[in-house]
């Protein structure tokens, strides 16, 4: 009996009359909050990453390269002075001489190679021997280098001075003894010359060495009592002639 008054106590409390309208009532009640619903993962939505194969955003426009800040740089300015070094060639005859301006040191007497001249004219002051080689300083012999600021390649012309009867060069007198400045060239007139020369040498002849040539060997004329200075070049084979020019 207990029992049943404990039920019907409840039906009252619901505000029901019968078992069969708390059944209905159960039926159609949600479930309690603390009953456990089923469990569904949601998707994520996974973003690529690109940084390791370097793909971009396919919905984005590639990038546009940028533009050289410095076009010159890429092609640089010609260098007017190492083109004319390049276009030399061995064999060459120059006009080219030391104007002694430099003292001990060359002073070539242009800036650049000039085009070529004949080897047989006297116009011809140097030949060109070799180019970019060890160049040898003896007697008559020397090199002109020329290293480009624009490529920073070098280029040496290694040289060797042609003679020629009647034509002038300097010369350093100290006592009897003349050095004789064996690259140079001046006009023949008296005129002040550059330190530290004093003399201009007037070239009385270029021959061919005899064994043990010496100034004995320039005298034109029998008896001549001319004083000569000599300088055997071309690596012993030629005699060069001077006396001091005693022209106007």
């Amino acid at each position: 009996m207990g029992g049943i008054a404990s039920v019907l106590s409840i039906l009252g409390w619901l505000g029901l009359s019968n078992a069969g309208e708390l059944k209905d009532f159960l039926a159609d009640s949600p479930p309690s909050s603390s009953s456990s619903a089923p469990y569904t993962s949601s998707p994520t939505d996974r973003i690529p990453d690109d940084s390791a194969t370097g793909a971009g955003n396919a919905d984005e426009p590639e990038p546009e390269p940028e533009p050289d800040p410095d076009p010159e740089r890429s092609t640089p300015t010609p260098d007017p002075t190492e083109k004319r070094f390049k276009a030399i060639s061995v064999g060459d005859c120059l006009a080219v001489y030391d104007t002694g301006r430099g003292g001990t040191s060359v002073d070539w007497s242009v800036g650049a190679p000039p085009d070529p001249v004949s080897c047989a004219g006297e116009r011809a002051q140097v030949q060109v021997t070799s180019i970019n080689t060890d160049c040898p300083t003896s007697y008559g012999k020397s090199y002109w280098s020329y290293r480009s600021a624009t490529t920073g390649d070098s280029t040496k012309l290694c040289l060797t001075r042609v003679y020629h009867a009647d034509y002038c060069i300097l010369g350093r007198q100290s006592g009897d003894s003349i050095s004789l400045a064996l690259m140079t060239a001046v006009a023949c007139r008296r005129e002040p010359v550059p330190v530290p020369y004093n003399q201009i040498m007037h070239i009385t002849g270029v021959y061919r060495a005899p064994a043990g040539a010496d100034a004995n060997n320039c005298r034109r004329v029998a008896g001549d009592q001319t004083r000569y200075w000599a300088a055997l070049v071309n690596d012993g084979a030629t005699l060069l002639c001077t006396t001091i020019y005693q022209g106007s």
